[in-house]
């Protein structure tokens, strides 16, 4: 294809490079769509760009905002033109619809010689259902904590209806990652239309031709933060049911964040023997080469890679039923498991009649290595594919 001829995707994310899952589908679909398009990324913030950066193909342009901030920034606006002007480009997606930045693509909406793809995400439930867990802490008497939080809740869902309201008004296509997901963003963006609205799952981001159920071990494993969000404090309780009745597993728990001390806490307080703490770690693959089950314990997620990339490897999930996506994704007693949240008694009990009973581990393994193909690159790249010709 000549170039002139050539389609010119550009990517606008707030943070880039970075650890999080938006980072790396944006990571994994750049290096896939700049072997037969142009492709450019245009990041607010960056972390950790030395080490992350050398994972994007080198002919994948990337740019830097040259005012890291929240607030609006003409210098951004400019950067912003200068970039879809000089890279012709033909298509903006926006990887996000939370982090502040409405404001660039207010700045190109009048110019309809390229089309804009929103992809949320997160799920658009999250702020009700933090709220809701936050408030079970906080006593009852406590009138002004009570009030403080349900001010702030209030004004989370103003904003947030305010931005979907916006976003979805501009854009072309409105992604959302799981079907489920749809009813909740006209819910909490009251939004009426669905006409705009696409469903496209993210891919399994890594390698997993070589994963095999023959170096199965007996542990359960857990991906991500060590925070409330993730229910980090949940599966240490969780847990200490489990170790006081089963005594060869291993809990691994790859992660770090603001809880670490108390996930140390409670390993002391419930004497628990039978955790490891790995820290953070930029390849989880090997854990998840020999671990069996993946524990999560999310108040609320978007569309959690760790899933179908665990999935990937033979890792049978046990899960909260706390986030729509969760039926895009597994099929409850075949190759996971669903927990009615948060039930923590119920959660162990399934964990422990998972691990009691090798037969139907074995099968479950087996089913969720192969029904995370759905997940795969190829079988995602023809869903954009088609989005792009319907454009």
């Amino acid at each position: 294809m000549p170039e002139e001829n050539m389609r010119s995707i550009l990517f606008l994310i707030s943070r880039y490079p970075g650890y999080g899952g938006i980072e790396r589908v944006t990571t994994l679909l750049a290096n896939q769509w700049v072997k037969k398009c142009k492709v450019s990324i245009c990041s607010i913030i960056q972390q950790a760009e030395d080490e992350l950066i050398v994972k994007l193909n080198s002919d994948v342009k990337f740019y830097k905002m040259p005012y890291g901030g929240l607030k609006e920034s003409q210098e951004n606006i400019d950067f912003l033109k200068s970039i879809v002007t000089n890279e012709n480009v033909d298509i903006v997606i926006y990887q996000d619809s939370y982090y502040p930045c409405q404001y660039l693509l207010s700045s190109i909406k009048d110019c309809r010689s390229w089309k804009i793809i929103e992809v949320e995400h997160n799920s658009p439930s999250g702020f009700e259902i933090q709220y809701k867990e936050y408030v079970k802490s906080i006593p009852c008497w406590d009138i002004y904590h009570r009030f403080k939080s349900w001010f702030y809740y209030q004004k989370s869902l103003s904003n947030e209806k305010r931005n979907r309201k916006f976003i979805y008004g501009i854009c072309d296509k409105y992604v959302m990652l799981a079907e489920g997901l749809i009813s909740q963003c006209q819910k909490y963006g009251h939004i009426d239309d669905n006409s705009k609205f696409e469903i496209i799952g993210n891919p399994i981001s890594m390698d997993n031709s070589s994963a095999t159920l023959s170096l199965k071990k007996k542990e359960c494993l857990f991906v991500g933060r060590l925070d409330s969000m993730k229910g980090i404090d949940k599966l240490m309780r969780i847990w200490a049911i489990v170790e006081s009745r089963i005594k060869d597993w291993t809990l691994v728990i790859v992660g770090d964040g603001i809880m670490m001390p108390e996930v140390k806490n409670a390993i002391a307080h419930y004497r628990l023997e039978h955790v490891c703490l790995e820290g953070f770690q930029a390849d989880v693959k090997r854990y998840y080469q020999t671990a069996s089950i993946f524990c999560m314990c999310s108040i609320y997620e978007g569309f959690p890679m760790v899933l179908p990339e665990a999935m990937g490897f033979g890792v049978v999930p046990i899960v909260f039923n706390s986030f729509a996506a969760l039926d895009d994704i597994l099929v409850d007693g075949e190759d996971g498991v669903k927990v009615t949240a948060f039930d923590e008694e119920a959660y162990s009990e399934n964990l422990i009649a998972m691990i009691s009973d090798d037969v139907r581990l074995k099968m479950m393994q087996s089913k969720a290595l192969e029904n995370s193909r759905k997940f795969c690159v190829s079988s995602i790249l023809e869903k954009w594919d088609e989005l792009f010709k319907n454009l």
